[in-house]
């Protein structure tokens, strides 16, 4: 079964669901957006939080130094780099933390070059992490991108799909990728965000539904 990562949890009851729930990654966004979290709030959500579900703080060109701490402090247990960080940065990175780090790629339609550039300076991340481009936007979006961006590219480590998965698309999105001979050894997880909100919010019948259609179809 693939993994299921819910983001974007920002309130003490996104929490209750996710414990209720039990995906395997909850997402905190620490980066200027809609659903930022602060610190202290990403903390609390640590310490409630069910201690077999996996913390990822969603960061977007944080200073690497704040990156590392982030994650030494046990607040994250892995890391969601989701800005413009490059082969240099993570390799920075990976010298002041041993945490996980997923690296997004935002699939650009007709930019297969870009998109190879792309997978190329996220070579040392630990995971990928597809999701739809959108100018002037690093995520977020609730868009789907078209899977035949997958094609021909290098991908050699486990990748989460993301990018306008719901309870209604994301059975089918799952088959498809899993029925690519090139794609289903890294397919590892899905990222789900705006697709389990209502009103810009978390939605605890939306979460149980998308959880539903991944356990039993």
């Amino acid at each position: 079964m693939v993994k299921v990562k819910f983001c974007g949890i920002r309130r003490a009851e996104d929490v209750e669901a996710v414990n209720r729930l039990k995906p395997d990654f909850a997402g905190f966004v620490l980066a200027k957006s809609k659903r930022q979290v602060t610190l202290e709030q990403a903390s609390y959500f640590k310490l409630i939080l069910d201690k077999d579900i996996k913390t990822v703080g969603v960061l977007v060109n944080m200073h690497v130094e704040e990156a590392a701490f982030l994650a030494n402090s046990g607040i994250v247990d892995m890391l969601q780099l989701h800005g413009d960080e490059n082969a240099d940065y993570i390799e920075k990175l990976k010298k002041l933390t041993k945490a996980k780090i997923i690296k997004a790629i935002r699939l650009q339609p007709g930019g297969a070059e870009q998109n190879a550039e792309l997978i190329a300076q996220a070579g040392l991340a630990d995971y990928y992490l597809f999701d739809t481009f959108f100018p002037d936007t690093y995520g977020g979006t609730g868009k789907t991108f078209s899977l035949s961006l997958l094609n021909g590219l290098n991908i050699d480590k486990p990748f989460f799909l993301a990018g306008g998965l719901d309870s209604e698309n994301v059975s089918d999105i799952v088959q498809e990728v899993q029925a690519d001979a090139a794609l289903t050894p890294f397919f590892y997880g899905i990222d789900v965000s705006s697709g389990i909100e209502t009103n810009g919010f978390k939605d605890s019948l939306k979460m149980e539904k998308f959880m539903n259609v991944i356990r039993y179809g």
